[in-house]
């Protein structure tokens, strides 16, 4: 699909020629306009050099945003060692783009709807980041519930093990080494 804000005619391309239009921009390295103008008159559309070079910007750009998107995304993934991690990596990564979005946008080129979209987008990622606090939160409880109760287990079958001969340095190794098991 052609970048938005491109000239109607570069939007009503036959796919095929402006993914071959693509192609030759991103493999002429962003250059050559006049003569992608030529190849495009050529192929029956009568497009203006301006209008290609505007389109080759734009692809540019798009191109370069989606590079730093997926080396910041492989960064949170490297930076990540668990998904709890990740996910609110990956929120604030959300959060900041949008954020930029925001303030490089021209009010002009903002309209009710995108900016109704990206609040929904950034009420979603709060709620999100609730959830998965509270979701934390509500496993550390049960975790430490967990242990409680191993610890509990633990320390009566030591104290049981006691009354069958063990030695109380036996004893402390073995309620250490039962107790890591649950930490």
């Amino acid at each position: 699909m052609a970048p938005r804000n491109t000239s109607p005619k570069l939007r009503r391309l036959p796919a095929a020629i402006r993914a071959e239009l693509d192609r030759r921009l991103v493999e002429g390295n962003f250059s050559d306009y006049r003569g992608l103008a030529k190849w495009l008159g050529e192929q029956g559309c009568e497009i203006s050099f301006a209008a290609v070079h505007k389109y080759g910007q734009r692809l540019e750009q798009r191109l370069e945003l989606i590079k730093i998107a997926t080396a910041q995304a492989q960064a949170v993934v490297e930076g990540a060692p668990d998904n709890d991690r990740m996910n609110e990596a990956l929120m604030r990564l959300v959060q900041q783009n949008l954020f930029a979005v925001l303030v490089e946008v021209e009010p002009s080129e903002l309209s009710g709807a995108n900016l109704a979209s990206i609040a929904r987008s950034v009420a979603q990622l709060g709620r999100a980041a609730v959830l998965q606090h509270k979701s934390a939160h509500e496993l550390k409880l049960a975790m430490a519930q967990r242990a409680a109760v191993a610890e509990g287990k633990v320390v009566d079958a030591v104290k049981a093990a006691g009354k069958g001969g063990l030695t109380a340095t036996a004893q402390a190794e073995i309620k250490r080494a039962l107790l890591e098991i649950t930490q």
